[in-house]
């Protein structure tokens, strides 16, 4: 009888106990509640991940980080894809300025897709770079700011674009005014674009198949024009493979030493031949080699066209005037009589 009454009694204390406790639980819950008159500080957003910067748009900040985390595991190292270490400056500007990065980046067509997991960049990224092509100036052709010239380097502007306005962009066919078949070749872009230039790629590149086609249906320059030399040829596809850049140097300038082969004959054949030579030659006048080029040179049209004298056609059409180096070495050789040297 007492045991009962005693586990009565624990039984009922227990019980008591339990329900003291599960009340002080519930009061310690109350008491930690934030009163609402009296909120605590306010927590913080999670930081918006979607937001695209494209007003402040920088190599080091916008750019890099992007090469960094898709391109330079490839485009590094002592044997980089492509030959193009991104961790070098000169060679990221090398493939934004002729195009290929946008266009390896946009999967466009005649460009290999990167990254090279095939996975196109977010379009924040690609936004970004884009921005960063159109808003940098990679080259000051004509600036007087150039590099003096590498031989081992074909420079656009002092090679291609006189070579190309001499024998495409004539009057009838791809000049300003005429856009033979809407096409003009007058500037750097006009021939990248409707060149169909692929940097470091002449194969696939319209302006070098072009020049290079052996049919005279398609051939360009076109019949009866003359079709460019080999050393010509060599030489855009020399440019192409470089990466096909707009760039530009600052040639010596030998007053003291000038020559007709050496001198006379290289002016000639990169601004003048491409119009003055075949059949119909402009102007009724060829330049074809020495003989005809003194007979201008004798009766005042050579120096008179490309010094842009008042009475005279100025020379070369559809392009800059020569530099002043290269009138005064035309000057100088006639002055000295024009010789066969």
């Amino acid at each position: 009888m007492h045991t009962q009454t005693y586990m009565k009694s624990i039984h009922h204390t227990s019980v008591y106990v339990a329900v003291i406790a599960i009340a002080n639980l519930l009061l310690l819950v109350t008491a930690c509640k934030h009163d609402p008159e009296f909120p605590g500080e306010p927590v913080p957003p999670d930081p918006d991940t979607t937001v695209c910067d494209t007003a402040n748009v920088t190599f080091y900040g916008s750019v890099l980080p992007i090469l960094q985390a898709k391109c330079i595991e490839c485009h590094s190292g002592a044997v980089p894809t492509g030959n193009l270490d991104f961790t070098n400056y000169d060679h990221v500007a090398l493939v934004a300025e002729n195009g290929a990065l946008l266009g390896a980046l946009h999967h466009e067509t005649g460009y290999v897709p990167m990254p090279k997991d095939g996975n196109m960049l977010d379009d924040c990224s690609l936004t970004q770079i884009g921005i960063w092509v159109r808003d940098t100036t990679f080259t000051d052709p004509g600036g007087g700011n150039e590099d003096p010239c590498d031989p081992d380097t074909v420079y656009f502007q002092n090679e291609i674009l006189p070579l190309i306005i001499s024998t495409c962009a004539t009057t009838g066919c791809h000049d300003q005014l005429t856009g033979e078949q809407e096409v003009l070749l007058v500037d750097y872009a006009s021939i990248i674009e409707y060149g169909d230039i692929k940097p470091f790629d002449p194969g696939n590149s319209d302006l070098y198949e072009k020049i290079t086609d052996d049919d005279p249906d398609d051939r360009m320059p076109p019949p009866p024009a003359s079709p460019l030399s080999l050393e010509q040829k060599n030489k855009i596809k020399k440019w192409i493979e470089q990466g096909a850049l707009n760039n530009a140097c600052e040639e010596d300038c030998d007053t003291t030493h000038v020559t007709f082969s050496g001198t006379i004959w290289p002016i000639v054949e990169l601004n003048c031949l491409g119009c003055h030579s075949g059949p119909q030659p402009s102007g009724g006048f060829t330049l074809t080699d020495y003989n005809a080029v003194v007979v201008q040179a004798n009766n005042g049209k050579l120096f008179g066209a490309v010094n842009h004298d008042p009475g005279f056609v100025s020379m070369p059409r559809n392009a800059p005037q020569l530099s002043d180096c290269k009138i005064d070495q035309i000057r100088i050789w006639i002055e000295d009589g024009t010789p066969d040297n």
